[in-house]
């Protein structure tokens, strides 16, 4: 929560409040002359918020996973909410952040083993201040970098996911109407034929009608 107040308000809470539930605050920026308005849920990390914290995760686009390097329970509960996230995303941005570095004697988690952590689950990581407000706003940043390239990348993807199959549609349509107008004309060709029968087997009646009528005339005049 300290972490977002700087980021957002450049603000720093002298007296620790815990984060009830969810919280929700706004961040517009300029990535390469593109404006992007970052929305962000600060959710709770107390065990008893945890049903609701997953329900956050699955339209995400990204996630800062954050710690306490003063506090080694909290790296440790990492691995929690990292698989809490896996149950929901599909290609979301992971990014983890260790704060309050500028507590440098209280420091009780080492810089190896998190970078080590963190190359074994493909996030990067950064370690920040909430309270001098070190690496904050670049976490954030490279967060909202990654993410507008990934949606770029998934974009791209979708765009020519769609020109390949509009192409497809159109090979299947043409197909479909190849079969239909091979269809009608073998249509036609037995109707031509079944006409062409019937005005031979008409042909046929009326000379045999004809016959039939002299033959009664002749007879008649006898």
């Amino acid at each position: 929560t300290s972490l977002l107040l700087k980021y957002t308000d450049n603000y720093f809470p002298e007296l620790h409040i815990s984060t009830i539930g969810v919280e929700y605050k706004i961040k517009e920026l300029n990535i390469n002359g593109r404006k992007v308005i970052l929305r962000i849920w600060d959710t709770s990390g107390q065990e008893r918020y945890r049903s609701i914290t997953q329900n956050f995760y699955r339209n995400a686009n990204g996630i800062l996973f954050v710690f306490d390097l003063t506090n080694k329970v909290t790296f440790d509960n990492i691995k929690n909410w990292l698989t809490d996230s896996q149950n929901f995303e599909t290609k979301v941005i992971k990014i983890l952040v260790g704060n309050k570095s500028d507590l440098i004697e209280e420091r009780k988690v080492d810089q190896d083993s998190v970078e080590r952590y963190a190359d074994k689950k493909e996030m990067q990581y950064y370690e920040t201040s909430a309270k001098d407000g070190n690496n904050v706003d670049k976490a954030f940043r490279e967060l909202a970098e990654l993410i507008l390239e990934n949606k770029t990348d998934e974009e791209d993807y979708l765009e020519g996911y769609h020109e390949d199959h509009q192409e497809e549609d159109e090979i299947e349509e043409d197909e479909e109407t190849d079969k239909y107008n091979d269809y009608n004309r073998g249509y036609d060709d037995e109707e031509e034929e079944e006409g062409e029968e019937e005005e031979e087997g008409e042909g046929e009646e009326e000379g045999e009608e004809e016959g039939i009528e002299e033959g009664v005339e002749e007879g008649a005049e006898q």
